[in-house]
């Protein structure tokens, strides 16, 4: 057996180097435009896009890897469906009323919470549809009322002062009564 030529050799490990060569540039081709089209995904700004491929163009092996401990944890359609969920849940939670004194969770067309006997609604003195309790004015009729469970407002409350309608007391009701005939009890007050 005849060992080949050195020529042959050195021949064979040019090959191999040309051919490994090329692989090793269509990765490093490969990892700029995954990059770049990562970075697309993950970021609206022109400039790190640019920036991403430039640093893995630049640093061929540890460029990868800085962008890979650098770039957004989440992608924008991944950003975009986390907001949706946090709205979708956020209205849920909102289109839930609850009552204000136990905190669980009334229909809406409730007057009285069935847990705890809290006034949720009124009814309209008119037409009977469900209003808050603290509307004055019915929305589906347009009766303006005031509520029976509030105190008067300070304008209706005050009244006017007029002399001529309080009567003059009776002389004889302002007659003392004599000591010596009142009684008193164990405490020691007029009875």
């Amino acid at each position: 057996m005849t060992l080949p030529s050195l020529e042959t050799i050195i021949s064979y490990l040019t090959i191999v180097a040309a051919v490994m060569g090329a692989l090793f540039a269509a990765l490093w081709l490969s990892f700029i435009i995954w990059a770049f089209r990562d970075m697309r995904q993950r970021s609206r700004d022109p400039f790190a896009q640019l920036l991403a491929a430039l640093l893995t163009a630049v640093l061929p092996g540890v460029g990868i890897i800085i962008y890979l401990i650098l770039r957004p944890p989440e992608t924008l359609a991944e950003a975009y469906e986390r907001a949706l969920e946090e709205e979708a849940l956020l209205q849920e939670i909102e289109e839930r009323p609850a009552c204000p004194g136990c905190s669980r969770t009334v229909h809406p067309n409730w007057i009285l919470c069935p847990h705890c006997h809290t006034r949720l609604k009124k009814a309209c003195p008119d037409c009977n549809s469900l209003m808050e309790l603290n509307w004055n004015l019915c929305p589906y009729c347009g009766n303006q009322h005031v509520d029976p469970y509030k105190a008067d407002s300070p304008a209706s409350a005050t009244a006017v002062y007029d002399e001529t309608l309080i009567p003059e007391p009776d002389p004889i009701a302002e007659e003392p009564i004599p000591e010596d005939n009142a009684e008193t009890s164990e405490e020691g007050s007029v009875l």
